[in-house]
């Protein structure tokens, strides 16, 4: 029963630690992508976070949403798409995903005018008007609600650190408690087996055959006497 339930936590254990090593490489991958496209992708498709309402109730805050990477001068976009532009808060560059009202053609150039499904807090259009050089995604209709905020933390110093690298330390301690407890394990049968093997192929005399039983039932006699006593 022991053995089972050790099983058990030794495959639960395994378990987990496959997925923090599947979310270690996604995370690596995103940060390098970063670099060339601008926004963290996979094959192209960049998982994003939205942290804020405005684009209730199409997306919610707190919704992981897959766009597809578009930062190509040449992308022609149309009304209706959902886009994700960077832009600048409190000196902070983040990015912000809004549907496009109006396509606006001046001078051999097309603009793109954005605004938030949520009329409450985006009552007009943006102030500032978007060109395929600015948009870098376009939001593939695809979410999963509830876990943006996570996949936000995660991507951060800390959430990195607690959720990645925190795990594979305490996976890797208990590794090695667990290869310990194995060799120790083994080397212990390893000397039985050794012992019964040097028992079974010692040639012994009659002499110190006979005095071995003679011993043994000593042994036996001293057992039973402590046991009246």
């Amino acid at each position: 029963m022991k053995s089972k339930a050790k099983k058990i936590i030794n495959t639960i254990v395994d378990i987990i630690v496959v997925l923090i090593l599947v979310v270690s490489v996604l995370m690596v991958i995103l940060s390098l992508t970063t670099k060339s496209s601008g926004v963290p992708n996979l094959f192209g498709y960049a998982p994003m976070n939205v942290a804020s309402y405005s684009m209730e109730p199409t997306i919610n805050k707190g919704d992981l949403i897959l766009c597809e990477v578009t930062n190509d001068i040449g992308y022609e976009y149309k009304v209706d798409d959902i886009v994700t532009f960077p832009i600048e808060i409190d000196g902070v560059q983040t990015y912000n995903t809004h549907r496009i009202v109006e396509v606006i053609e001046d001078d051999g150039i097309t603009y793109y005018k954005t605004q938030g499904d949520n009329k409450d807090t985006n009552p007009i259009a943006d102030e500032e008007m978007q060109t395929s050089a600015s948009i870098v995604a376009k939001y593939t209709g695809k979410k999963i609600a509830g876990i943006g905020n996570f996949f936000g933390f995660i991507r951060t110093q800390l959430g990195f650190f607690l959720c990645v690298l925190l795990p594979m330390i305490l996976f890797f301690v208990y590794e090695a408690i667990r290869v310990i407890m194995n060799l120790l394990a083994y080397n212990k049968e390893k000397a039985i087996a050794e012992a019964k093997e040097a028992v079974q192929t010692a040639e012994l005399t009659e002499e110190q055959k006979q005095r071995a039983i003679e011993e043994y039932l000593a042994s036996l006699g001293q057992n039973s006497d402590s046991e009246n006593k």
